[in-house]
């Protein structure tokens, strides 16, 4: 947006004694009688001409301020939206990301092992039904012949027999319990001492501070899909945002074996907004310059563990001064990732942007 009070180089609150002043400066440095083969000189005293009829008139003037007031509504209308469709589109990229690196594992996750055939228990097997016509066989023969026995005896004769053989199969049953019992315990012994140890007795073993989870597995791509750098820097496909300030941001990865991903979240609204990513390897750091003022912390992730962090809460500001103005040189040591720094948390991923 240019108004009349650019062109006559004023402020929009100057008196109407300054706005003569300058029209006739300006009106002599480009006056036709000495340019007058000028077309560039002759179009700018057109401009001053114009601007100086609308400022010195009160009631021009007014709609001129009213004007410009709309002018720069609207472009912040505009600056907005533009904002606000940058936000959803990166939102929109960092989903699908999401989506295709869960896909990735899934896709690299072994197969679970097939189940083991539990054994049929041993109440199915058919051996107990042969005991009882064993004890058949073993009982001494009848020296005389058969005798016909009346319909009533031959009744009470079934009645007594089966009462034998529910007898016969209650003690076989329990012999046949008692005569296993140090085989079971032998099994019982033999299970329990495949069972593994106690949660508590594991977590002794597990050095303290590594929660490394045992699924995950180091990605071989970055999450735009391309390989990861050779050397620390800005990671390629990110945007590279708030960068109209003069404070600078070091990150130190100098004390970690660990690959990091680094990213400089922007917490000044409602929704944290990363404005640089990087990647810095272990063993080296990475600085980045140009940071606009305002409030950000660092999120970051260790790449051997998986495990996510949160740095506390940091202002970037700029002094001006006489001599010039002032910014930020801050610096942001990891150590020993995982573990953090003595003033990071953990995350989960929904907080990892």
């Amino acid at each position: 947006m240019h108004s009349h009070y650019d062109n006559l180089k004023v402020s929009r609150d100057a008196p109407a004694e300054v706005i003569r002043a300058a029209y006739k400066s300006l009106s002599q440095k480009y006056h036709p009688d000495r340019h007058a083969d000028s077309e560039e000189a002759n179009r700018i005293m057109r401009l001053l001409n114009a601007a100086y009829d609308v400022l010195r008139d009160p009631e021009k003037r007014a709609e001129h301020d009213q004007w410009i007031v709309a002018q720069e509504k609207r472009e912040a209308d505009q600056k907005q939206r533009q904002a606000t469709q940058q936000r959803q589109a990166y939102r929109a990229a960092q989903a699908q990301q999401q989506r295709q690196a869960a896909q990735r594992q899934q896709a690299q996750r072994p197969a679970p092992p097939p189940a083991a055939s539990e054994p049929e228990p041993a109440a199915e097997q058919p051996a107990r039904t042969r005991k009882p016509r064993r004890s058949w066989r073993d009982a001494p023969p009848n020296s005389g012949p058969a005798t016909p026995l009346p319909k009533l005896g031959s009744f009470a004769l079934y009645l007594g027999i089966g009462a034998l053989i529910v007898v016969l199969l209650s003690d076989w049953s329990g012999d046949n319990a008692a005569g296993r019992g140090v085989p079971a315990a032998a099994t019982a012994s033999t299970l329990s001492s495949s069972v593994p140890p106690s949660a508590s007795s594991l977590t002794r073993t597990v050095a303290p501070g590594s929660t490394r989870d045992s699924k995950y597995i180091r990605p071989t791509l970055t999450p735009r899909g391309l390989p990861w750098p050779t050397r620390s820097g800005y990671l390629p496909g990110y945007p590279v945002l708030n960068d109209s300030g003069l404070s600078t941001l070091t990150v130190d990865n100098s004390a970690s074996p660990s690959d990091v991903m680094v990213k400089l979240v922007s917490v000044e609204g409602n929704t944290p907004l990363p404005v640089r990513t990087s990647y810095v390897r272990g063993g080296t750091s990475f600085t980045m310059d140009e940071i606009s003022p305002g409030s950000y912390d660092l999120r970051y992730q260790s790449l051997d563990t998986g495990e996510l962090f949160r740095s506390e809460r940091f202002e970037l500001a700029e002094l001006r001064e006489s001599g010039g103005t002032s910014a930020n040189r801050n610096v942001f040591r990891l150590y020993g990732v995982p573990g953090g720094t003595s003033r990071s948390v953990p995350i989960s991923e929904r907080d990892f942007p």
